[in-house]
């Protein structure tokens, strides 16, 4: 009998039928993938899967990458596997968090995938509609800083902060960032996405006594060190 491994490569669903009869179905590989991801990255149709799936196949199987059956389909861009998944029940939410789930796999590689997945505590919709992207332009393209700070306290939407805050071009200085930063609706992936961009490691490491208080470089510092703050709370609460 061929190996798991051999069948995938087959791209037959009737060899994948007949190995699901007799070979184990949760058997890992080295990497520790299994069946169901060797299927998905050889992109099989989704019919094979189903007879893994129908086998018990387990959807939450984690490879030596912390990658599920899931991650591997939007990794993969496998937008009617995703479907198929998440009908069989695989697990929006990561034990780890939401910077290990599928959907903050999906959001650098697919909006449309992502938003299949906004049901993932956490998640924010990735995709505008054009009143939201007026918006956003409106904001963004404000020539007047004071008037974009304005704009920004008074969104209530998670998702137009969060389009903010992933599109702001921080040649503008930091006081924008901190009118997100204030704003009770930003999200907490905002949040850790805005302390990437700002490099928030790198402001932390600047000694406070030898910047000018008034200077942009004390305000980067002072967001740097108060989204550490919010994020590591968010993490106790956790």
């Amino acid at each position: 009998m061929m190996s798991w491994a051999d069948i995938c490569r087959t791209k037959n669903p009737e060899a994948v039928r007949q190995a699901a009869a007799v070979l184990d179905v949760n058997e890992r590989d080295e990497r520790g993938r299994t069946p169901l991801m060797l299927l998905i990255t050889q992109r099989m149709p989704v019919q094979a899967l189903d007879l893994l799936i129908e086998r018990g196949a387990d959807l939450e199987a984690e490879d030596k990458l912390g990658d599920t059956s899931l991650k591997k389909a939007v990794k993969f861009n496998r937008k009617e596997t995703v479907v198929r998944l998440l009908e069989a029940g695989a697990r929006l939410d990561s034990p780890h968090g939401i910077l290990a789930t599928a959907w903050n796999a999906a959001r650098g590689r697919s909006k449309e995938i992502a938003d299949l997945l906004l049901a993932t505590t956490g998640a924010v919709r990735l995709t505008l509609t054009d009143e939201e992207r007026d918006m956003l332009d409106d904001i963004l393209y404000d020539e007047s800083l004071a008037s974009m700070c304005r704009k920004i306290r008074r969104l209530t939407s998670p998702v137009l902060l969060h389009a903010v805050v992933s599109g702001y071009n921080w040649d503008g200085g930091p006081e924008p960032m901190l009118a997100a930063f204030e704003n009770p609706a930003c999200p907490e992936i905002t949040l850790s996405d805005m302390y990437d961009l700002l490099d928030g490691d790198y402001w932390i490491g600047q000694e406070q006594a030898a910047l000018n208080p008034s200077d942009e470089a004390a305000r980067f510092r002072e967001l740097a060190v108060r989204l550490k703050e919010r994020l590591k709370r968010f993490t106790q609460e956790e």
